[in-house]
């Protein structure tokens, strides 16, 4: 068996057909079925049922296809590992960022990595904190911008910048004439946290040491997105707070809010990334922390 075998099966599985899988793979479909056929026997069992029409998998297939995918994976991971050391201009960089950054930073670290280097190509994953935590150790993802600091094991934590964070409401609200409140004037009773995988809800929590959040909410009133939210904020439904690099993109959403600043130091958020420790491509993520502070986004605080 080899991963060229892998591939045919795989193929197979995908189109459905054993013609178009053969073209996929840049072979003949003789050659193709005939490979798959010494397979088979040497497996002892069928991986497909051949129809007139269509190619399916039988059940022992779909249990063989599954781990041939997880092999050809880790087949990727070794080529793409063994070329961070030879070239690490050559391989994408694989970057993951939590939910209530990434639509508001993307574009900016886009161009950063272009600064840095404009042969180097870019793969995005936006998932919360912790999903990137793991993956990170599964080297699904090179590095990841993340609300620190962070005490992760075998990772390590560069701060970039830091932002506000500020609070919105409706433009009919009772605080909605006010350009500053202080901390204990934020109304904790109407505080609208975002749903349990967001570190913005943990660091909105934390900040304001209240039981009573949301309680003057309706009941199971969620929201998934900061732009979600403040929809709901704007239909009259409490407050909540944002990051200052997101204002411009929701204040353009939703022209029905108002923005509040918070006179209380406490009131940011740490913006860095995390990497592996002995990460073969830490000469670049340095690089681009130091791009990204020579440049910063508009309205934070550079940090070293």
């Amino acid at each position: 068996m080899n991963l060229r075998d892998l591939e045919y099966i795989v193929a197979i599985e995908r189109y459905g057909n054993f013609g178009k899988a053969a073209q996929a793979c840049h072979v003949s479909q003789p050659a193709l079925s005939s490979q798959v056929k010494k397979l088979e026997e040497r497996l002892g069992v069928e991986l497909f049922i051949r129809g007139n029409q269509m190619v399916s998998p039988t059940e022992a297939g779909c249990r063989i296809i599954s781990t041939a995918r997880e092999m050809q994976r880790s087949a990727r991971q070794i080529n793409d590992m063994a070329a961070e050391y030879r070239d690490p201009l050559s391989v994408p960089l694989k970057i993951g960022i939590f939910p209530t950054l990434a639509p508001f930073v993307v574009p900016y670290v886009t161009k950063s990595v272009k600064d840095v280097s404009a042969k180097m190509k870019l793969i995005y994953r936006e998932k919360p904190t912790a999903n990137l935590i793991m993956e990170m150790r599964d080297r699904t993802i090179d590095i990841a911008m993340v609300s620190g600091p962070i005490d992760a094991p075998g990772c390590d934590f560069t701060p970039v910048f830091k932002e506000k964070l500020y609070l919105i409401v409706a433009d009919n609200h009772r605080l909605s004439n006010q350009n500053v409140v202080k901390a204990d004037e934020i109304p904790r009773d109407e505080l609208l946290l975002l749903d349990n995988d967001h570190c913005l809800r943990n660091e909105a929590i934390s900040l304001c040491q209240e039981k009573q959040i949301g309680l003057d909410l309706p009941e199971d009133m969620s929201a998934t997105s900061l732009l979600t939210a403040s929809q709901y904020i704007a239909d009259g439904y409490g407050c909540t707070l944002v990051p200052e690099l997101g204002m411009p993109f929701i204040g353009r959403a939703n022209p029905r809010i108002r923005f509040i600043a918070i006179d209380d130091e406490r009131f940011v958020r740490k913006i860095g990334f995390l990497s592996r420790k002995g990460c073969a491509r830490k000469h670049i993520l340095d690089a681009l922390c130091n791009q990204m502070r020579n440049q910063p986004p508009e309205n934070v605080t550079v940090l070293h």
